[in-house]
């Protein structure tokens, strides 16, 4: 059988030359081959297969298609009439000075053409990538990225917590146009699409304008229900607002929610006035309050920037509930245990902003008679003194009524002291580690008999969603995410180096003769280095802090296995025990379990 590139029918004869249902020829000539070197001035129908018309709007369809030469390139056409206006036409700057791919398309006067170029200037997964334009006698094309997916207007009712990821994403795309000194004027359900992995992209571009004074020449085509109010009286002495696209993202997120269009916005409403989403929905204050803020009728009553709600948004998605647990034991073999373990939580609201930070350090103490439980007790009281000291108590004597953690600028995260003082989590818990160590090699200068002594850390500090993880020696952290376990940290162990170099496989290295030599370790020198991990963490996740006597015993698969039938943390630690003990206990273990909700 085959496949005709014109009208898509699949039960054409193989030996047939022209389709049953259409007439198409179904034997390309070497003539049709040769047009195709042409990307601007082909007849569409002979270079593409059409599966399926994707969307159809304001006269203009948007079709899945594929290459009839190549069906592994999968593309979008966005095609309309030939004689549509561009809607974008003197909106973009400097498009006359654009290097065009084919100098006749100006003249055929493509209303793609606006579009394309508006298009090339952002490198974004949140907006459409262009490839090319053209015309034949009575249409025209765009081509753009294969757009999977559907439209938001098709989705229904969200949650809580799917909205607010949508939402940040759409303050993302808002700023993709404000940092070009554009603003999008658009923002509405069908012209966002969400594709399976729950990335939001947006595809139509009509209404966007630079952020100058409105020119009446070029009206903005509004959308009801979710078009700012200042939109509708719009004059030749206006200046068009990023503020707009905030309202807009306000409105998005009250339909996600409800399902609900809001009024026209070109009645103001009354003082008294005040949207609420109870009873349609059933969210948060703090979320509900965002919402609001957003659609505040007058621009200077929102927020300022849409990277201000998108931070908002993001405090929301701090985890509010943290299970932590913890064991160590001595194992089979040993006459003590040398690891030392350590969680310390603070959990506070002040001015209704909740705030939690989670110290957890796990310490694997080395030197046998030389006191190695010495060196891993000092080392998480230090780290723990250090971190207490400079976070936790300065945060609890703050009379400034700062947030405890808050985002900067860059998406980086910022740990606030008294004072208003900044300290970056990377580098309190680099310092931490180093004044650990510090103080492991002054308890050796002052005790001989204990020269040769050392632990390994690991040391995770969880603030807000942010994890960051200071690690020496070879002890471990572990994250499972979407049920998959993974590996955060390196162990600085001579094994691991061989495993990188190719010279060992990790199932060789569980069992190396050597597998116990470590080349990096607490109270070795001075001049210590500490690697640094970030990692953002979402609801759902499990973290898992080991010493080796753990993964020693215990294969990756196994500890995955277990942290995922067990949801709770207690019954997962007690398990990874029991666990490593039955496959030999030759060394302590001690694990600490936290799972993020």
């Amino acid at each position: 059988m085959q496949n005709c590139p014109l009208c898509g029918f699949k039960e054409n004869e193989a030996t047939a030359m022209n389709c049953s249902n259409c007439g198409e020829s179904l034997e390309p000539t070497l003539a049709i081959a040769k047009k195709f070197t042409h990307s601007l001035s082909l007849q569409p129908k002979n270079r593409f297969v059409t599966e399926n018309l994707f969307l159809e709007t304001n006269n203009i369809k948007y079709y899945s298609v594929h290459e009839f030469f190549d069906p592994s390139k999968h593309y979008t056409i966005v095609v309309c009439p030939k004689t549509n206006p561009d809607p974008l036409v003197n909106v973009i700057p400097d498009l006359n000075n654009t290097n065009l791919t084919d100098e006749n398309v100006a003249t055929e006067k493509n209303p793609f053409y606006s579009k394309f170029h508006l298009l090339t200037r952002f490198n974004s997964p949140s907006v459409l990538r262009a490839n090319s334009y053209f015309t034949d006698e009575e249409s025209a094309y765009l081509l753009v990225e294969r757009i999977e997916g559907q439209l938001l207007s098709n989705v229904g009712k969200l949650s809580e917590a799917e909205v607010r990821q949508i939402g940040i994403q759409l303050c993302q795309i808002a700023d993709n146009f404000h940092r070009q000194r554009f603003v999008h004027n658009g923002l509405a359900p069908n012209s966002l699409v969400i594709d399976p992995q729950g990335l939001v992209k947006v595809i139509a571009f009509n209404q966007v304008r630079l952020i100058k004074p409105y020119n009446p020449n070029h009206p903005i085509e509004l959308s009801d229900g979710f078009s700012a109010p200042e939109l509708y009286f719009l004059n030749e002495r206006s200046i068009l607002d990023k503020r707009s696209d905030i309202y807009s993202i306000g409105a998005m997120l009250y339909w996600l929610l409800t399902s609900q269009t809001l009024p026209k916005s070109s009645v103001k409403p009354p003082k008294n006035q005040n949207w609420q989403l109870y009873p349609q929905a059933v969210v948060s204050p703090a979320f509900e309050r965002i919402i609001l803020r957003a659609l505040a009728y007058d621009p200077s009553d929102r927020y300022n920037s849409v990277n201000e709600i998108k931070f908002a948004l993001a405090a929301l998605s701090t985890p509010t509930a943290i299970q932590v647990a913890y064991a160590s034991d001595i194992g089979r073999h040993r006459e003590i245990n040398e690891d030392s373990v350590l969680l310390l939580d603070l959990r506070q609201c002040f001015e209704s902003f909740n705030t939690y930070i989670g110290l957890y350090v796990v310490s694997d103490g080395m030197g046998g008679e030389a006191a190695g439980e010495v060196a891993s007790r000092i080392t998480v009281r230090a780290i723990a003194e250090w971190v207490t000291e400079r976070l936790v108590s300065a945060s609890l004597r703050s009379t400034q009524g700062s947030q405890l953690v808050q985002a900067t600028q860059t998406g980086s995260l910022s740990l606030t002291s008294d004072g208003g003082s900044n300290v970056g989590a990377p580098q309190l818990i680099t310092s931490a580690i180093l004044h650990a160590n510090s103080e492991v090699l002054d308890y050796a200068h002052y005790h001989p008999s204990t020269r040769g002594l050392g632990a390994t850390v690991t040391a995770a500090l969880l603030a807000g969603n942010v994890l960051t993880i200071g690690q020496v020696g070879d002890s471990r952290c572990y994250i499972v995410s979407n049920d998959k376990l993974e590996q955060l940290t390196e162990d600085h162990s001579l094994v691991e180096r061989m495993v990188r170099r190719g010279e060992l496989t990790k199932e060789e290295a569980r069992v190396h003769p050597h597998r116990n030599i470590i080349y990096r370790s607490i109270g070795s020198r001075d001049d210590l280095e500490v690697d640094i991990v970030s990692r953002m963490v979402r609801r759902g996740d499990v973290i898992l802090l080991c010493s080796d006597g753990l993964n020693g015993m215990l294969p990756d698969s196994e500890i995955a296995d277990i942290i995922k039938r067990n949801p709770d943390p207690w019954q997962t630690t007690k398990e990874l025990v029991v666990a490593a003990n039955a496959n030999g206990g030759d060394d302590n273990i001690s694990v600490i379990v936290i799972r993020v909700d």
